[in-house]
Parts: structure tokens; sequence; C-alpha cells
């Protein structure tokens, strides 16, 4: 596991017990002490966390690393100008899923010239975009909110999800690789990702260049759920290469 991948881990697992154990580091990432030691050290300096005595404690940073606000600023003209062309594939009288990604929210400024359209989400920022657009169709999944991601999750998402179908599903992943697949920040974004995807008949991954070849948190997929790859134009060229050898279907901006 890379430096910035055990970093990644380390803070997800604080965001999530905001205290963790170097023990259970060592577990997690498969490293040595000195390692993860070293790693803390590294974020305290940052000031993402607190060392203590056998580990680390969460000091109200971390959570804003992973939410909504702070992720959809990174890239984002790259974000939009991929979201431009995966709007090209929507059709009048289609029924989409859109999930909470960041990549994925710059779409719903492309829908407004579509006249019927149906839009499924779990994705507040998604509903509010729309708000003042009624002749789309908007269907909130229901579920616990997450005020960081501005989403909905859980059971109750999940079981809402699987009573309907999709023409298209659009998609992000914190994450992709031909070796692991589809990989996520969070267990629950990935969950309900999936679901989407496995409802839909046709699925379009948007995911920046800086994404490709990399692994995030929680792998949950291989490559085989996506129909089509939509990215921008700062991937590099043996990549494309690479994903076009597999039989990929990579499209970019």
């Amino acid at each position: 596991m890379t430096q910035e991948l055990r970093k990644k881990t380390i803070l997800k697992l604080l965001e999530q017990n905001e205290e963790v154990s170097i023990q259970e580091i060592v577990l997690r990432c498969n490293v040595s002490e000195i390692t993860v030691r070293r790693d803390l050290t590294v974020l305290e300096m940052k000031g993402l966390l607190k060392r203590t005595h056998g580990g680390a404690v969460l000091n109200g940073v971390v959570p804003e690393l992973f939410g909504f606000d702070n992720k959809s600023l990174e890239r984002r003209n790259q974000k939009i100008a991929i979201c431009k062309l995966a709007a090209t594939f929507i059709e009048e009288n289609d029924t989409i899923y859109m999930d909470c990604g960041t990549t994925v929210y710059f779409l719903s400024s492309f829908l407004p010239r579509f006249k019927n359209l149906r839009v499924i989400t779990n994705s507040l920022p998604v509903v509010s975009e729309l708000m003042p657009h009624p002749h789309i169709k908007v269907y909130l999944i229901g579920g616990e909110l997450d005020t960081s991601l501005k989403a909905l999750y859980g059971p109750m998402t999940e079981n809402l999800l699987s009573r309907y179908k999709a023409d298209k599903a659009f998609i992000g992943a914190g994450g992709i690789s031909v070796s692991h697949g589809l990989s996520s920040n969070h267990e629950k974004e990935a969950s309900i990702t999936l679901k989407m995807a496995e409802a839909a008949n046709k699925v379009y991954l948007l995911c920046d260049s800086s994404k490709i070849e990399h692994n995030s948190y929680f792998n949950y997929s291989s490559l085989s759920l996506v129909d089509q790859l939509i990215t921008d134009n700062e991937i590099s060229l043996p990549v494309l290469e690479l994903y076009k050898s597999k039989n990929i279907k990579i499209l970019t901006t």
C-alpha cells in the first residue's frame, strides 16, 4: 500500500471512529509500526490529526476532507467538461440515476434542455440544482442524511432503489484501475452507486483523469460494471492505450 493510500485509510478510520490505534492501522495497512508512526507524524504536521499514546484522535478537520463542498472544488473545470460530454448520451424520455459524486453533480446543469426526463438520486445538491426546472421529474431517494456528503444513505435508501429501473446510470468513483476496478472513499457511497448501476440498462462512469489508475479506500466492483468511461483530456497516452487494449470503452473531453 502506498503512503498516500495509507494516509487516506488512516483519515477514513478517524472519520468513522474519531480515534484509531497504531495496531489497528498496522493490521489494516499491513505495514510496520515504524511506518505507521511516520505516517501519523506527517498527518499531525499537516494539522489533520492529533497523536496520542498508541494512536491518534480526530481534530475536527478530517470530516471536511471528504465533504461534498471540499471535493466539488477539486478539478472543477475538468468535471464540467466531462459532464458536458456525458449529457450527449441522454435522450428525451430517459429515466436516469445520478449518484452523489461531485463530478456527477455537474451533470445537473446540462439537464434543463431536456423536455421530458426522470432523475432518480440520493444527492441533495442535484435536487437543489434541478428544483427551478419543474419539467424535470426528480425522485429523491430517502434514507439517513450525511450532512458532510449532502446525500442520503442506508438500508432504506437501498430498499427504495431496488424498486426502480433506469435507462442510464451516471456514477462516479474515488478511484479506478484495470487491476482493482472501482473504489470509493466510503463504503456507504459505494453501496448506493453499485445499486444504481445494477438497476440501469447502461452505466456511464464520470471520472477525472487524476483518479484513473488510482486505488481509493474501498474497492466495490470490477470495471465490467461500466459500459462507458468518460474522462478529461489530461489522461496520459500510455494509460489511455492500456484501457483501450483491455477493451474498455473510454472517451475523453
